[in-house]
């Protein structure tokens, strides 16, 4: 009782205090604190130092605190190391600026009982959770190593249950789903360092739990807006979950249910609630309902299909719309696939059997267009071969096999060097003009091609003026070669019979043609044919029909 009368006397003598002319007096601070422990009074919770001047600390009016005991001023605080009965009383702190002052008053009083006085009082409503905090940062700055213990009216916390958490950042203990055994004084004690000497800081909490039962509105968690893509026709579940209350009878007084488009689903035939949960836990009581539906019909598309949670103090709603799923996307990227495969075997298709394709645009091409003008040519093709002294493999396959399948079979007018010139002509100007007046060079090679007697030439060589008839082949060839790639104006076919041959002894010309567009090749039928050509559907002669000109009137 004295103790209680002792502080009102202080706080009524405060509050008569009179200021004067600029001064500025603050609110009485009042602190409840315990004997033994480190504490702290600041003057002011501003940083503006750059317009204080300076700043006093008294003690009951006029005393100074330079003959109290354990007590330091250090700047704006004033410091306890540590607390003591002594210390009871009010202090003034009084912030001196140019422009006038600042004035703090403090009540202290500082009980010697061996548990810590209650700082706060907090209350928390039976069944739900509560925080109690620390409230130390001030000296958990000056020792980041300080050891934390938590007390309950004097006794270590137990932490070992579910229901008492200890949280490092910030420093608190959470209480959950509280009881009454969870009341009481909770005390923070901090054990810390400060400049070699060892200190305790302590910070108490009340914490009170009211009995009364607690009601809380519910609260549809899922769905909020939700939209969910179905298939018509399908069978589709959709989920509801709900926060109900807290405390008991929750689970008897709390319900879920459904609707669609404004209907209840027990007045709806294809629709059923196929199963309700009321689940209590620590923090609550929740809900969870199953609202099957076994085909999805137009009527349930695109309205509002709600889930309503209800207690004894309201409700809530969450909505969803079923859409039908759109499978445009699906069916554009399939047809676009398709299209690509499509595109892809037509190139390919075109790649394997381009010859064929060729030869039959040919020969239906004359059905469905008009016959071309003349280009001026005489002949279809130009034949060159070496020539020798007796019948070589280049020359018989020159002079019988191949007018026997292109001029007989296909029509071709071909002129063969050695078979349809005349004697006497001037070799030069009769290869010349007949290379002018045909549309392809067909170059006849064989492995006796490459032979001393014919040395390797470049097609820019000067041209002899006289000839051999053994070297007539090679200055025609190099007329034909000259026109292909310097005039760009005679298409050159290379035939290779009976086996590779060897280009590195023929000229350089020869070997980039080949190099370039390959050549064809034939070979001598098996002894067992009747005849010295191949079948003219064979490959080869396929290949040499789609490198010969297209003559319409041929087809």
């Amino acid at each position: 009782m004295l103790g209680e009368f002792y502080i009102r006397f202080l706080s009524m003598t405060l509050l008569l205090h009179v200021s004067h002319g600029q001064e500025h007096q603050g609110a009485i601070e009042v602190h409840h604190i315990s004997a033994g422990h480190f504490f702290q009074l600041k003057c002011s919770d501003y940083d503006d130092a750059e317009d204080q001047t300076t700043v006093t600390w008294s003690r009951g009016g006029n005393q100074t605190l330079n003959m109290t005991s354990g007590v330091e001023v250090r700047g704006e605080v004033l410091w306890f190391l540590p607390t003591h009965t002594s210390h009871n009383g009010h202090y003034t702190c009084e912030s001196k600026y140019p422009t006038g002052s600042w004035e703090m008053k403090f009540v202290l009083s500082v009980d010697p009982g061996p548990c810590p006085v209650p700082a706060e009082n907090r209350t928390v409503s039976q069944g739900m959770s509560e925080v109690v905090f620390c409230r130390q940062q001030d000296v958990l700055g000056l020792d980041p190593t300080a050891h934390i213990r938590w007390f309950k009216d004097c006794s270590p916390v137990d932490k070992h249950g579910e229901t008492i958490i200890e949280e490092d950042c910030p420093k608190r203990l959470r209480l959950v789903n509280a009881t009454e055994s969870h009341a009481g004084v909770y005390t923070c004690l901090v054990e810390f360092s400060l400049q070699g000497r060892n200190y305790t800081a302590t910070h108490s909490t009340q914490l009170k739990v009211n009995k009364e039962k607690v009601l809380l509105k519910p609260q549809v968690t899922y769905p909020r807006k939700e939209t969910i893509t179905v298939e018509p026709g399908s069978r589709v579940e959709l989920v509801c979950s709900a926060f109900l209350g807290v405390g008991e009878g929750t689970e008897s007084e709390s319900f879920m249910f459904w609707t669609v488009d404004g209907r209840h689903t027990d007045h709806i035939e294809q629709l059923n609630v196929t199963k309700t949960t009321i689940l209590p836990r620590s923090s609550g009581v929740y809900g969870r309902s199953t609202l099957s539906i076994y085909e999805v019909r137009p009527e349930f598309l695109n309205v509002n299909i709600s889930c309503i949670a209800w207690n004894a103090l309201g409700r809530d709603i969450g909505f969803l719309w079923l859409q039908p799923a759109n499978h445009s996307g699906f069916y554009t990227c399939l047809c676009l696939c398709l299209a690509f495969s499509m595109v892809i075997l037509g190139v390919a298709m075109c790649c394997l059997f381009k010859v064929d394709l060729v030869l039959a645009y040919r020969r239906l091409h004359p059905l469905v267009s008009k016959k071309r003008a003349p280009d001026g040519k005489l002949y279809d093709a130009y034949v060159s071969y070496v020539h020798g002294d007796g019948l070589s493999r280049a020359e018989m396959f020159a002079l019988q096999v191949l007018p026997e399948v292109l001029e007989r079979r296909y029509g071709y007018t071909l002129f063969v060097s050695g078979r349809d010139d005349l004697p006497g002509e001037a070799i030069h100007d009769v290869t010349s003009e007949t290379m002018r007046r045909s549309r392809r060079l067909i170059i006849i090679l064989s492995a006796q091609s490459a032979s001393p007697l014919h040395p390797k030439m470049d097609p820019e060589d000067q041209l002899p003026l006289h000839q051999s008839p053994q070297d007539r082949p090679s200055y025609d060839q190099q007329i034909g070669l000259y026109d292909a790639l310097i005039q760009n104006g005679l298409r050159v076919v290379l035939v290779e019979i009976d086996g590779k041959v060897d280009y590195t002894s023929l000229p350089k010309s020869l070997h980039y043609i080949r190099r370039k567009q390959g050549a064809l090749r034939w070979r001598r039928p098996s002894s067992g044919k009747s005849s010295s050509t191949a079948h003219p559907n064979g490959h080869f002669w396929k290949c040499l029909r789609y490198h010969m000109p297209f003559n319409i009137e041929l087809y």
